[in-house]
């Protein structure tokens, strides 16, 4: 019996860890921009960039561009070969720079067609993993997603910094051509076979999945999941109507949109430009490989608390320590600029970085993946994630365009006080809106949004 589960648990974090390297293909276009923009800044590519805020944006307009059309793809050629699209895409826009390395506009397009791959990943694979999870492994599976996030960071971040432009783009492609290979054969979600009346499909499919021969019960528990929550329409006036589809995408749009107007995407993007270069007591990007360290331990803890402590609660403790965080850092950044020459302070923008890196990681980086993948009823998932996905891609793509300009304008320290009041924002609304999903069956959680 034991060794009966722990085939099961194996197989299921096996099929789950794969299609989460997707992320890890994300990580590596999100890490990129750390190495990329200091060798631009630095005079080590044949890029002329005035306005790194709009070339980093560009990923992010192309992210909130896909998930609508990525929605309609979901639900009519399924989980599986939606996910399969997403390696070749990746690797177009890779081979795009790599061929053409010195033309801005390629590069402008490149990150453009690979945002709308970003949009795919963000809307198709937390389903997917959600689909495929047991109950009692949902909050432990679904934080895979973000723990290869930072496995793609960190890996070209690090390896990054001992390579030319032209090497550092062939590693980001190589990351998509591992999860090409990989996720190709996995099994399509039992859930979706349901939704299109293919039970034998499904039974099959889950019996991969599980790694045993008797799935009854789980199967008959997807088949009245499915039977129930595709009773009411699918579109997005079912969406907005329902109470407990309206509560749920705005907890999750919520928390979409929040986790990026926490500051981190500019934290990623601009450290290694914001951070003086010279005379400093650390080299811009080690810090910023040690803040992909820090968040990368916070993700991991995250993934032991998760279905421990609740969502809610961590939820709430991230966002509060968040804005406490980003204040202390926008002071910092200010008395560097206008303080002693001797900087008596230069290691405190550096030490406030990584606490809230792990800060981050151990709350609302993880959780708004774990939300887009349990809260929503069959019958509106996929309308309501793609919906959730723009929200944090326009964040992303309004804090990063904006964030040169504002600096010029009123100070880089500004950027970081308005982060700080956007994170105390949502830590008191979502005290008021979120409800607890821990350890609920799909069902359940529909229920508790309808009612409460």
């Amino acid at each position: 019996m034991a060794e009966g589960r722990f085939k099961t648990v194996f197989i299921t974090f096996s099929v789950a860890l794969i299609a989460s390297l997707g992320s890890m293909v994300v990580g590596s276009w999100v890490g990129w921009s750390s190495p990329a923009t200091y060798l631009m800044k630095t005079n080590q590519t044949n890029l002329d960039v005035t306005d790194y805020g709009m070339m980093i944006a560009m990923y992010d307009l192309g992210n909130m561009v896909s998930p609508i059309p990525c929605g309609y793809l979901l639900a009519h050629i399924g989980r599986r070969w939606t996910i399969r699209m997403i390696g070749p895409m990746n690797m177009i826009a890779w081979i795009a720079i790599i061929v053409w390395p010195s033309k801005l506009s390629v590069l402008y397009m490149a990150r453009v067609f690979a945002g709308l791959s970003k949009g795919m990943t963000m809307s198709s694979i937390p389903m997917y993993v959600g689909e495929i999870a047991e109950v009692k492994l949902r909050g432990a599976v679904l934080s895979l997603f973000p723990i290869m996030l930072c496995v793609g960071m960190l890996g070209i971040q690090t390896i990054g910094q001992m390579l030319n432009y032209t090497h550092l783009n062939i590693l980001g492609l190589c990351f998509s051509a591992t999860f090409t290979i990989l996720f190709f054969p996995m099994p399509e979600s039992p859930y979706y076979l349901m939704q299109k009346n293919k039970r034998d499909q499904a039974e099959r499919s889950l019996k991969t999945i599980r790694a045993k021969d008797d799935v009854t019960d789980e199967m008959e528990l997807i088949e009245e999941t499915v039977t129930k929550q595709m009773q009411s329409k699918t579109t997005y006036k079912e969406l907005f109507q329902n109470k407990a589809n309206r509560r749920a995408f705005i907890i999750t749009a919520g928390a979409s949109m929040f986790q990026r107007l926490s500051g981190i995407s500019p934290f990623i993007h601009f450290t290694s430009i914001t951070l003086p270069s010279a005379n400093y007591w650390m080299n811009p990007l080690t810090a910023v490989v040690l803040f992909t360290v820090s968040k990368y331990i916070g993700t991991l803890s995250h993934m032991a608390l998760v279905d421990w402590m609740g969502r809610k609660p961590l939820m709430l403790v991230s966002h509060a320590t968040m804005a406490v965080l980003t204040a202390v850092y926008g002071l910092s950044l200010y008395a560097l600029a206008n303080g002693p020459e001797d900087r008596p302070l230069a290691w405190c923008p550096v030490v406030v970085l990584w606490l809230y890196g792990l800060a981050y990681s151990v709350g609302a980086g993880s959780l708004t993946y774990t939300l887009i993948g349990e809260m929503f009823a069959a019958n509106v998932k996929t309308k309501a994630a793609p919906l959730c996905v723009m929200c944090l891609a326009g964040s992303s793509f309004l804090l990063d365009g904006t964030y040169t300009r504002i600096s010029k304008v009123f100070g880089v320290y500004t950027n970081y006080y308005m982060y700080a009041v956007f994170n105390l924002v949502w830590a008191v609304v979502a005290g008021f809106v979120m409800i607890e999903t821990k350890g609920k069956m799909f069902l359940e959680i529909e229920q508790i949004l309808a009612t409460t």
